[in-house]
């Protein structure tokens, strides 16, 4: 992921991230209300994280951290 000026619309200016008790079934929640994700949850041993975006575009990232 690359971080740019928000005047090329083809990199990340910013990312807003959501703590969830349950990444994957948060995915499937909202992949179930249209929510585009373009790949499922990955575990990366302290958190599972997964990015969608919404409906203008904004990337968002759901993060569950691992005990």
């Amino acid at each position: 992921m690359t971080f740019a000026a928000p005047t090329d619309p083809d990199r990340v200016s910013r990312a807003w991230t959501i703590r969830v008790p349950d990444c994957q079934e948060s995915f499937e929640v909202l992949r179930g209300r249209a929510a585009q994700f373009p790949t499922p949850p990955k575990n990366w041993g302290a958190e599972t994280r997964a990015f969608f975006t919404d409906p203008d575009g904004n990337l968002i990232e759901i993060s569950q951290t691992t005990p």
